[in-house]
């Protein structure tokens, strides 16, 4: 599903207008983004959770150059699916 079929899909939904749906679903995306920006999880009930994690630096090897690169440490992003989605996804 893209962006555009989910937006059309809450609008008909929720009887809202496009621009308004729109809107609403930047300022959530905001949101999240700048909760997880700032270290702090985001959960989100029926869904799961987002929590931001950090990957610590390690040594990586070049088989081409036979050198080895120290790769930095970096942050990403950890998502935990919630029990009430699994058990959607799973169910028979």
């Amino acid at each position: 599903m893209t962006n555009k079929e989910l937006l059309e899909k809450l609008s008909q939904k929720t009887n809202f207008e496009m621009d308004e749906v729109k809107k609403l679903s930047s300022s959530l995306i905001e949101s999240v983004l700048e909760s997880l920006s700032d270290g702090n999880s985001v959960t989100i009930q029926g869904f799961g959770s987002l929590e931001p994690r950090e990957k610590a630096s390690r040594k990586i090897y070049n088989p081409t150059t036979k050198t080895y690169l120290v790769v930095p440490p970096k942050k990403t992003v950890g998502y935990k699916m919630s029990a009430a989605l699994k058990d959607r996804l799973n169910a028979k």
